[in-house]
């Protein structure tokens, strides 16, 4: 099973690989700023369709990005596109910067989602620390952990509400969380239900 949730990954990547390259995201991005593809895809964790990119621009304006967001329509053809803009609101955890949740489809029937976050060097620079962290704690063995960990949970109607993936990443590294099970217990210890 190991092996399958590692091809996965591998093929979800290169599918990535299709829409930064050849179907033109990537260019159409560094129009905008420097282009930073981090999460899932970066720590080669990708269980499902899902690709978080940074744009880095210090100056970039809400009139700017939602020149971008109609490109990306354009370019893309999404079914849905959501705009945050935490640059006012703040919300913990969430990075300071504007943001385009672009949906190519159903992503619980496979389809892309892509998080776009138009952020300044310096918030750049403190999301990239998390993942260079978390990739310089990943081992075989903590990557086999969360790969099947996310594999059960990315369907989960409060995966991305209740908890997100860096709860599943934390749980395996920092708490020494070993499978589904274990994570879901130990959710279940902080007020989250998770499955």
């Amino acid at each position: 099973m190991t092996e399958d949730l590692v091809q996965r990954d591998q093929v979800i990547r290169k599918e990535a690989d299709e829409l930064l390259g050849p179907k033109g995201l990537r260019s159409l991005l560094e129009d905008y700023g420097t282009l930073h593809v981090t999460g899932s895809y970066a720590l080669q964790l990708m269980t499902w369709k899902d690709l978080d990119i940074y744009l880095e621009q210090t100056d970039l304006s809400e009139e700017s990005f939602f020149s971008l967001g109609g490109r990306i329509a354009s370019y893309l053809a999404p079914v849905k596109m959501s705009f945050r803009n935490e640059r006012i609101n703040r919300t913990p955890n969430l990075p300071l910067g504007l943001y385009w949740g672009v949906y190519l489809g159903d992503e619980r029937k496979g389809a892309w989602k892509i998080d776009i976050w138009a952020v300044d060097s310096q918030e750049c620079e403190r999301q990239l620390q998390f993942t260079r962290r978390l990739a310089a704690s990943l081992t075989p063995s903590f990557r086999r952990k969360i790969l099947s960990i996310k594999r059960v949970c990315w369907k989960d109607p409060g995966y991305r509400k209740a908890y997100t993936s860096q709860d599943i990443y934390r749980a395996v590294i920092e708490q020494g969380v070993e499978d589904f099970d274990s994570f879901k217990e130990q959710m279940k210890s902080k007020g989250v239900t998770v499955g």
